[in-house]
């Protein structure tokens, strides 16, 4: 029986930019592929990001993949187009709070992950196997175990090294500079609705990105076809006010001190938080 391939699934974040530098420094075994996902919504700086880990990879014979199923956010706006749900925050025709079911994770990031895993191990759509043909190796952080999962099919393993090592997210951080690197982006689209305040707030320092969220936000109760397509009215901001409007300041900015911080959101690392 062959050795199962060893497929990194790069987010271009935190944990999943730790990992890809500790299998070049040899700390934890190497991937035999490493994919990204690519939303085509992502920051400037993940892309910029990525091209430099894509220089390493190639400095170190790491095949490396881009995958897309398209440009999440042209697809979502388009009327011709079949759309992903996105989890946004909802005022129901009953006045009523609450959350859109999110598919984008799915669509855009777990299905060309699988598909393409499913070209490394020679299966077709559809096709079954009980031998272990691929381990995915997940950027998911001791801190964040609760996110572990069990793979779908019976031809994968997930393998958390992170998890293993009880390496958080903040220990990765420390990792990439103890080590030379330069600290990673943060990985979520750029309309992502699971922001924090802290990351509209680092957001909103890309004026560029901030205006596109806004943009966006507008659109989702300005556009026709958008109207007509939620029982309610959306919002991209957690509070439910046009994103141009909500209160992103920090407690420190609002006079209220506590003694934990904000902190972060879900990370997509290749997995939107899944």
């Amino acid at each position: 029986m062959n050795k199962p391939i060893r497929v990194l699934s790069l987010g271009a974040g935190v944990q999943s930019t730790a990992l890809l530098l500790m299998m070049i420094q040899n700390e934890i075994p190497r991937a035999d592929q490493v994919i990204f996902a690519d939303t085509g919504w992502e920051p400037q700086k993940v892309y910029e990001h990525l091209k430099w880990l894509e220089t390493l990879m190639k400095e170190h014979q790491i095949p490396f993949t881009i995958v897309s199923k398209g440009n999440i956010r042209e697809d979502f706006l388009s009327d011709t187009k079949r759309y992903a749900s996105m989890p946004l925050h909802l005022i129901g025709e009953d006045g009523k709070a609450g959350m859109i079911r999110r598919q984008c994770t799915a669509e855009y990031k777990l299905a060309p992950l699988m598909k393409k895993q499913r070209e490394f191990a020679g299966l077709k759509s559809g096709q079954r196997s009980k031998e272990h043909l691929i381990t995915t190796v997940i950027g998911i952080s001791y801190d964040e175990s609760q996110r572990m999962r069990d793979p779908e099919f019976s031809w994968i393993r997930h393998d958390y090294p992170l998890v293993d090592k009880k390496i958080t997210r903040q220990d990765c951080i420390k990792w990439c500079l103890d080590n030379g690197y330069p600290r990673p982006p943060r990985s979520a689209c750029i309309g992502c609705p699971f922001k924090s305040q802290e990351e509209w707030r680092y957001l909103k320092e890309t004026p560029e990105e901030w205006q596109d969220a806004v943009d966006f936000d507008n659109d989702l109760r300005t556009l026709p076809n958008l109207v007509a397509r939620f029982r309610g009215t959306p919002f991209l901001h957690k509070s439910k006010v046009p994103l141009s409007e909500a209160d992103i300041r920090s407690n420190e900015e609002k006079g209220i001190y506590s003694l934990f911080n904000e902190g972060f959101g879900q990370e997509c690392e290749g997995m939107c938080g899944i």
